[in-house]
């Protein structure tokens, strides 16, 4: 399950269950201050997957046999963390060099919103959005783009999953030529973090079993004795040149 965009949560541990038709996966996860660890299975060999979002890095670990392997997280994957500071409504924090302009406060599906007019530069023209944003969950209401394209979403409060209260998001995208996709995501009220998400009958996502407390850091740094993972035709051509070195 990907972790949402914006950090609200501390630290808890859950199960996460991917479904997609038949297949069915799961891992346990652990999360603090943003960053995620998925502990699973993979061919008999125990692994671990770490989002360390503080360095911007993520991280895979063989833990039977103590190898890893890191890579730089790319930017669509870093996430923001408001867990110390208030939320804000500005779109500008989700494209980079747009110029964002408020327009007003309004109402939008019986709820209270703010008005933005986004503006990109795409290949040398304006390229304009406006978004509508819930003045309480700083969810984006509705989005219509200068091409035609755009988004609604409906928000229904009081809802449960899994024994613990929720917000139910309906999305409906919609393209310049009229073609529409719907997805549902049910937002923890606790945690302010999608627990529940579904794009079509059989591609669910779903955090089960939360247990909010303390998860120690140490879970999201390579462990002492861990070796980087070097594929076969790496470490052929490191042992080449290493005697080629010996042989001058």
């Amino acid at each position: 399950m990907a972790p949402a965009s914006a950090v609200q949560a501390a630290s808890f541990t859950a199960d996460a269950i991917q479904i997609r038709g038949e297949n069915v996966s799961q891992a346990k996860m652990y999360w603090l201050d943003g960053n995620v660890r998925f502990e699973y299975v993979e061919d008999g060999v125990p692994m671990a997957q770490i989002f360390d979002n503080r360095n911007h890095k993520i991280i895979w670990l063989d833990l039977k046999n103590k190898y890893y392997v890191e890579r730089d997280m790319p930017p669509s994957e870093q996430l923001v963390n408001d867990s110390k500071k208030k939320k804000t409504t500005d779109p500008c924090r989700q494209f980079a060099g747009a110029e964002c302009v408020f327009l007003k406060k309004t109402k939008i599906n019986g709820r209270d919103a703010e008005k933005w007019l986004i503006t990109l530069d795409r290949n040398g023209e304006d390229y304009h959005i406006f978004q509508w944003i819930d003045s309480r969950y700083k969810n984006i209401l509705r989005q219509e783009n200068s091409d035609g394209s755009g988004l609604s979403v409906d928000i229904e409060e009081d809802q449960t999953v899994n024994n613990r209260p929720v917000r139910k998001l309906t999305m409906r995208a919609y393209s310049a030529s009229g073609e529409q996709q719907q997805g549902i995501q049910w937002y923890d009220n606790e945690l302010d973090i999608v627990v529940r998400q579904q794009y079509q009958d059989d591609v669910i996502d779903e955090l089960k079993n939360i247990k909010v407390g303390k998860v120690s850091k140490d879970l999201f740094a390579v462990p002492d004795g861990f070796t980087p993972f070097e594929a076969p035709e790496n470490a052929q051509a490191t042992e080449e040149a290493a005697s080629a070195d010996k042989t001058r």
